[in-house]
């Protein structure tokens, strides 16, 4: 029995081995060869992929139309408008970076931020700033450092700032004169022309408004509080002369006499309104400049009466003279 397992023992060993060497000589290298080649393509489809490096494409400049070529700025991450009723914008440039902003608005920029003043295209295109409302005069902002550099602009009136992307509009927008505060340097302000002699005489906003054309961000100006107002297709809207702050280029902008004698006379709108109808996007502001001017310069005193009065002495002194003035009546008394 001894002897019949160790024979028995003896050829399992030699029927597993001879099983696993026909089993590496057939099987293994067909398994090897597949490995190889799935190692292979996994290596080219490594290789074919970018580098960590080269995700980061560098931005495509961009020239102006007065041949200014610079790199496009992010407002996304670069600008924090701050404040409430009062607004203020900050946006940070880095080198190759332009902005261009409305002359005398800067409250401040930082080291390395330079500022160059231009006609912007010469004197006929700041001849169209200016019949837009705007100086004839832009200035451009540059940063000549190493690392970031800061410009912080402000309104010349308490206002809104309000930052539309002109691409999503389909590259006009029409704003009142005067609006644009700052922008990419690939906007430019062109006239936009009433079309009836009406509207331009009693619609509020003048015979001439502002079309900013082209690609990239602008910041225009609002007072008081902002609305937005999406018109559908044939849909009216009327409101208030002076209150339109923009609207995209699919919106007709029009007049239209107000209904009723009482209304007219009584009413405190006028004779006409402004009635813009659709399709496209209206943004209206509920403190017009022009409405707070007009109130003030009601309010102050008009020639006649007693005039002008000159003061003599002045701060502490004329407080002391009228202290013993008092003192005196005190001892009469």
């Amino acid at each position: 029995q001894g002897l019949s397992l160790t024979v028995t023992t003896s050829m399992a060993y030699i029927i597993t081995r001879r099983t696993a060497t026909a089993f590496s000589r057939s099987i293994l290298p067909s398994l090897h060869h597949r490995i190889r080649g799935f190692s292979s393509s996994h290596i080219i489809q490594s290789s074919s992929l970018p580098s960590r490096s080269g995700d980061q494409l560098p931005l495509q400049q961009t020239t102006s139309s007065d041949g200014v070529v610079a790199t496009p700025i992010n407002f996304d991450v670069a600008s924090a408008i701050e404040g409430q009723e009062s607004q203020i914008v900050t946006i940070m440039l880095e080198p190759n970076q332009i902005l261009r902003a409305e002359s005398g608005a800067m409250m401040y920029m930082t080291e390395g931020v330079e500022m160059n003043t231009t006609a912007g295209g010469g004197m006929s295109a700041g001849f169209k700033r200016l019949m837009t409302g705007q100086n004839v005069f832009i200035s451009d902002y540059s940063y000549k450092g190493t690392d970031r550099g800061t410009v912080c602009l402000g309104t010349d009136f308490p206002s809104k700032i309000l930052r539309l992307n002109v691409d999503e509009y389909g590259g006009k927008i029409v704003c009142q004169q005067g609006a644009l505060l700052c922008a990419s340097h690939t906007i430019d302000i062109e006239m936009e022309f009433t079309k009836k002699f009406s509207t331009g005489f009693f619609g509020g906003e003048g015979f001439v408004l502002q079309a900013l054309i082209g690609s990239g961000d602008v910041f225009v100006k609002a007072g008081g509080t902002l609305i937005r107002r999406d018109l559908d297709e044939g849909e009216e809207l009327k409101i208030s002369s002076g209150c339109l702050v923009a609207f995209t280029s699919g919106v007709e902008y029009d007049i239209q006499m107000m209904q009723g004698f009482k209304n007219v006379l009584f009413g405190g709108e006028g004779l006409f309104v402004t009635t813009l109808k659709g399709p496209g996007t209206v943004w209206l502001q509920g403190q017009p400049p022009q409405r707070m001017i007009s109130e003030i310069a009601r309010r102050v005193p008009s020639g006649g009466g007693i005039g002008f009065v000159p003061v003599i002495g002045g701060g502490s002194g004329g407080s002391g003279e009228g202290g013993g003035a008092e003192e005196g009546d005190g001892e009469g008394n």
